[in-house]
């Protein structure tokens, strides 16, 4: 894609799959110019930059002075010392979930960012999802919503996963719940297998709760949210992309678009660069659904 003067430099910061999903999309978006990828993998950065026509570089340090923004892909444990290097230095950030792995590094993240009036998003891809989007838009009012379950079910495969399945799945769903909900929580039960499985159930201060179901190695694969509200309930498959309202014997099935959730997710950030607007997921809404995981984990 031909680069135009006002396009925002961008860059990608860790290489691994999902890195490359960031590195394949930015490569492709309208107003700017994917220019660098990173990689501490000197052997990876150089093939990609090479496939992509860009630079590579080795340490997200060495991308001040280059790029107006940067996603970070790497894994969770170095997400903070990658955005807070870039984040002092003005560069915005969106930062693959979770967004750090303590409250210190997220704090710090914070506040980098509040340095320099950068931005962060975090990159909660299931609030880009179409069916999330047409869940959002119906205008259901967060007292008046009676009860949520969500089921986010995987079968064992041969992705890499560096954190437990709270903070790796879990965490698409309580964010997405805790958005919905705009209450707190003031009473956690939990059970699981931090490798494996988790359940827990969230109980609000309006009295109302949700219970989450993650597992990642199911015997099927199931990505499920059922909402039940004093006007009906609302069934949404994040795998099909629908969403159904039920009211008394009507179910209705909700017009949904089609869109690529990490591209609409990528534009979202590059549009919040751009005007100094909040992302859609900002790191405060991460850092409070990170805290109620905590709050999970530790029940466990």
């Amino acid at each position: 894609m031909t680069s135009r003067p006002n396009d925002l430099r961008t860059a990608v910061v860790g290489l691994g799959p999902m890195g490359m999903r960031h590195v394949c999309a930015a490569a492709d978006m309208a107003d700017s110019k994917l220019v660098a990828v990173v990689d501490v993998d000197q052997a990876r950065a150089n093939e990609i930059a090479k496939q992509f026509n860009c630079q590579a570089f080795y340490d997200a340090a060495d991308l001040i002075g280059h790029v107006d923004a940067a996603t970070i892909a790497t894994p969770p444990a170095f997400h903070a010392a990658a955005a807070v290097t870039l984040l002092s230095a003005g560069i915005s950030c969106l930062i693959e979930k979770p967004l750090a792995m303590t409250e210190g590094d997220c704090v710090a993240i914070i506040q980098a960012a509040e340095k320099t009036n950068a931005v962060v998003a975090v990159g909660q891809i299931e609030r880009f999802n179409p069916a999330t989007e047409v869940l959002f838009a119906v205008g259901i009012k967060n007292n008046h919503i009676r009860c949520i379950n969500v089921q986010r079910l995987s079968p064992a495969g041969g992705r890499q996963v560096a954190v437990d399945v709270v903070s790796d799945m879990m965490i698409h769903d309580l964010e997405i719940v805790l958005a919905l909900k705009q209450s707190d929580v003031v009473a956690i039960t939990a059970e699981g297998v931090l490798d494996n499985w988790a359940k827990a159930e969230l109980t609000f201060a309006d009295g109302t709760s949700a219970q989450l179901n993650a597992n990642r190695k199911a015997d099927t694969r199931i990505r499920g949210l059922a909402l039940q509200t004093t006007h009906g309930a609302y069934h949404l498959d994040f795998i099909g992309r629908t969403v159904t309202h039920k009211t008394h014997d009507i179910t209705q099935s909700l017009a949904v678009g089609e869109h690529d959730a990490l591209r609409a997710e990528i534009a979202d950030f590059l549009d919040a660069v751009r005007t100094r607007t909040p992302p859609r997921v900002t790191a405060q809404d991460a850092l409070r659904a990170m805290r109620v995981a905590w709050k999970i984990i530790e029940a466990i």
